[in-house]
């Protein structure tokens, strides 16, 4: 019983702190690749924040969704889709493209 008054201040102060820990919830944001390019070819999404980017490969041939400024890349077959994960984006510009197809370019803008 001692253990238990002893301890309640310790786990009340632990709840009261939680808020402060708790994880962000993930802005996702649907992506198609078609033959034509990258569909939306501007994507958004708030500073900050855990995103996660939706690719869907509608090409009729492999892509790799690439970019240098988001340290990401990842090849997608045709009719796959796949989830990119980027955190912690300050505002800015981040542009993106398809490494097997180079004229297909995009930006995600952090606001």
């Amino acid at each position: 019983m001692l253990r238990i008054v002893l301890l309640a201040p310790l786990l009340l102060a632990a709840t009261a702190a939680a808020p402060a820990f708790a994880i962000a919830e993930d802005h996702t944001i649907a992506l198609a690749v078609t033959d034509a390019g990258f569909d939306p070819a501007e994507i958004q999404a708030p500073a900050g924040s855990r995103v996660r980017i939706e690719i869907t490969n509608k090409s009729s041939a492999a892509i790799e969704f690439e970019s240098f400024e988001l340290n990401r890349e990842r090849v997608i077959q045709s009719g796959q889709t796949v989830s990119v994960y980027v955190t912690g984006l300050d505002a800015g510009s981040y542009a993106f493209f398809d490494d097997f197809h180079q004229e297909r370019k995009g930006t995600l803008v952090v606001r």
